[in-house]
């Protein structure tokens, strides 16, 4: 890991000297030069693998600019397009994100067209994506798989990161950079430049650095046991708070501290008239860890961690101390792409390795105190993902614009359970037992080969009909499980079952264009999403519960509906509404096995029957007057999945809502520009996704919630602006399952020469 650090930051010191060098034999500086870019926030490329107004196309289309990232308190994806239609982040610490219900594992999610889902769960680490080299994002909601394959159900969310293209007679060097700093010890720096070293090549390096203390906001619950004969149950000092569910509170894990570094580079070299090649590598390492645990339990004056303790005269609640101290996190990300654009020919190419070197945590084993450092396991998975991604798009004398490609990617991901002499040290490896410390593995891989055609058809100026098909064929294998054997001293390994699957995924969109300001869609589209590699082949004893593997799950197979009408006034106000409805069958579950006594047994992923998603979302833009904006978007939503009874599992028979879904949600605000002052407030408020039998306003429970933020922006002068922001400014106190962070302060700089 040194070694890695050392290398990171020698090519970012190296290629700062290496251009400034340049710079200073002979290239001309010009800042303003190399700042000029292409604004496009009304088209997309996304929604249809080519350029179209986003007004005329038949889906719910957002776009976040390099500026509003620049003048919000954003420090992540997650946060950048938190405020869109239809889209949920958790605001615990490094909360997830929802997009009309579905979360970042059914979001296909790319970064200059490389997928960042990870090939071990298909989630996004949203925190290994460099925030402020980003230069647009695109969010298209809504069934895609017609174009980019199963996993984006929800929607695609595409990444163009900031890059200045080579141009005859206008070298020169840029530099950019941000320091900030807020509430809980948090820092967000940022260092970088672009340049154009000749009228051939551009380059660009950026550093990004992350970190904050964090704050106490996992709370330890326990449930109460029935005392035995053989249970020696101590009184504690004062009554343990008991909660709705029946769960006793009695800790916290104390601080949540994460630390991020990013570094991230490019090369552009102009081969000729509109034809380019791109290198891009990004390097990312995230930690997070928990310090200062807390213990609510004192016998006789002194805080305890472990024991049995008496919450009454027939129940008591059994202390772990590994359940104090949490876990110890760390991923590292090194990616590589290629892309080879031809303008001219309509033709890119695109080339992507995801090298995920470390992902995983370590916890401790026999934990007895807050500041214990004794043994423990590492859960290590590190993962490999590869991507070849080709379009081609015609427009043949008529009224056809066609584009078409093929998509290959193979991705494979390697468990260990490693046993270490120190928990929170990954190196410490404990070989007294096993081979390198590792007591279990498992393995498993996939390959996706794919090939898409879409036909955009507009017989007249009212009507546009867009037609695609997609044929997936995935297969999964070298699935497989050891275990070490004391008594042979060798592995036990078995091997899982092979399986391959294939789909075609068709998309039709019609749009109806009533006047130059209004247009009507109706879409509808297949998704076929396979289950990761995580659902199908991990295999494992966890502290409380086995997990199985399930070679024989079935993907999810998702038909969307959707209807939209896109309304604009004087292009000052903007209006988008849209309905959806998503049928998904073979719903994938966790589903816990019991014991005949009722007691759990085992885990593991089944498909469970089906579920149904509705929505609908509203958004309106208005501007005011050359000074004043304001916006603001509702979603309704709502799910229900509907599951077969199995025996012997808590999966019961029947509909039910889905309460991991909020109903309500609503984002909006005011924006103001003035000469050199930008002011921002923004407001949201998400429902409770608690379910009926769940109160509010206690640990483990997902509170309604109304925030607001503030961020003032004040150009000091051409190249520096000064930042001020607050956060949760009426200090609401609510509970994401943890306690959140109630209001937080930051300030800052960014400049630009």
């Amino acid at each position: 890991m040194k070694q890695v650090k050392r290398n990171a930051t020698r090519l970012l010191l190296l290629s700062m000297v290496t251009v400034a060098l340049g710079s200073y034999t002979g290239y001309a500086h010009d800042a303003q030069a190399v700042e000029e870019t292409v604004t496009l926030p009304d088209v997309t490329v996304t929604a249809t693998r080519t350029l179209q107004d986003i007004s005329k196309t038949p889906s719910s289309v957002s776009v976040v600019t390099a500026k509003d990232i620049e003048n919000r308190k954003v420090d992540t994806v997650a946060d950048a397009i938190q405020l869109l239609p239809g889209v949920y982040k958790s605001q615990a610490s490094a909360g997830e994100i929802q997009i009309r219900g579905f979360d970042s594992k059914n979001i296909s999610v790319l970064v200059d067209g490389v997928p960042m889902n990870n090939s071990f769960n298909n989630k996004v680490d949203w925190e290994v994506i460099p925030v402020h080299s980003i230069d647009r994002i695109e969010l298209v909601r809504g069934a895609s798989s017609s174009l980019y394959g199963g996993k984006g159900v929800a929607g695609v969310l595409s990444i163009t990161t900031k890059q200045v293209a080579p141009k005859a007679n206008r070298q020169g060097i840029h530099w950019h950079g941000k320091v900030n700093g807020g509430t809980y010890g948090t820092w967000n720096n940022e260092l970088g430049f672009d340049a154009r070293v000749s009228d051939k090549v551009a380059v660009g390096v950026s550093a990004e650095e992350r970190r904050t203390n964090g704050f106490p906001g996992f709370f330890v619950t326990e449930k109460s046991k029935a005392i035995k004969e053989d249970v020696k149950a101590v009184s504690p000092d004062t009554p343990l708070k008991q909660l709705t569910s029946g769960k006793y509170v009695v800790g916290n894990r104390g601080d949540k501290s994460l630390h991020n570094k990013n570094l991230s580079a490019y090369i552009t070299m102009n081969l000729g008239d509109k034809e380019t090649l791109t290198y891009r590598y990004v390097y990312a390492n995230h930690k997070y860890s928990y310090h200062n645990p807390i213990s609510a339990v004192t016998v006789n004056g002194k805080t305890v961690f472990t024991g049995d303790i008496k919450v009454s005269d027939k129940k008591y609640v059994s202390l772990n101390g590994n359940s104090f101290l949490g876990h110890d996190a760390e991923r590292e990300y090194h990616s590589h792409s290629l892309q080879y654009k031809n303008e001219a020919n309509k033709l890119q190419i695109s080339l992507g390795y995801l090298d995920k070197k470390k992902d995983g945590y370590s916890v401790p084993t026999k934990a007895t105190s807050g500041d214990y450092e004794g043994p423990g396991t590492h859960s290590f998975y590190p993962g490999k993902a590869y991507n070849l991604d080709v379009q081609k798009a015609w427009k043949p004398e008529g009224k056809h614009q066609i584009v078409g490609g093929l998509n290959w990617k193979q991705e494979r991901f390697d468990q260990e359970k490693i046993s270490l002499q120190y928990w929170r040290d990954k190196n410490s490896k404990d070989t007294k037992v096993f081979p390198n410390g590792v007591s279990e593995t498992n393995t498993g891989a996939s390959r996706t080969m794919a090939v898409f055609v879409q036909d955009t058809y507009r017989p007249n100026d009212d009507w546009a009909i867009y037609a695609g098909l997609r044929f997936d064929h995935f297969k999964k294998y070298d699935g497989s499980h050891g275990e070490y054997n004391k008594k042979t001293k060798s592995y036990d390994v078995a091997h899982h079952n092979d399986g391959s699957y294939t789909e075609l995924s068709p998309k039709l969109s019609v749009e109806r264009y009533l006047d130059d300001s209004t247009n009507v869609y109706a879409s509808y589209g297949h998704s076929f999403a396979p289950p990761t590699l995580y659902q199908v082949y991990r295999f494992g004893q966890t502290s409380k519960t086995p997990i199985h593997a399930n070679p024989e799950l079935d993907p999810e197979h998702s038909d969307t509906f959707e209807l939209g009408l896109k309304k604009s006034w004087n292009e000052s106000t903007k209006l988008n509404v849209a309905a959806f409805y998503v049928n998904t069958k073979d719903k994938i579950q966790y589903v816990t096995f019991k014991k005949t006594d009722g007691t759990d047994n085992y885990k593991k992923y089944i498909n469970v029957g089906s579920e149904t998603r509705r929505g609908v979302e509203l958004e309106l833009r208005h501007k005011l007057s050359n000074n004043w904006s304001v916006f603001g978007n509702y979603t309704w939503q709502m799910g229900y999945i509907e599951s077969k009874a199995l025996t012997n599992t808590d999966q019961s028979d029947g509909k039910e809502q889905n309460f991991e879904i909020p109903r309500h949600l609503f984002h909006g605000g005011f924006e103001y520009n003035s000469g050199k002052w930008n002011a921002l407030w923004d407001m949201q408020y998400v429902s409770s996704r608690n379910s009926k039998d769940t109160a509010g306003g206690e640990p483990e429970s997902e509170d309604a919630y109304f925030l607001t933020n503030a961020s003032v922006n004040y150009k000091v002068s051409k190249e520096a602006t000064l930042q001020f922001g607050v956060q949760n400014i009426f200090n609401r106190e609510y509970y994401a399952r943890e306690a959140t962070g109630g209001r937080t302060y930051n300030v800052g700089m960014k400049f630009k020469f």
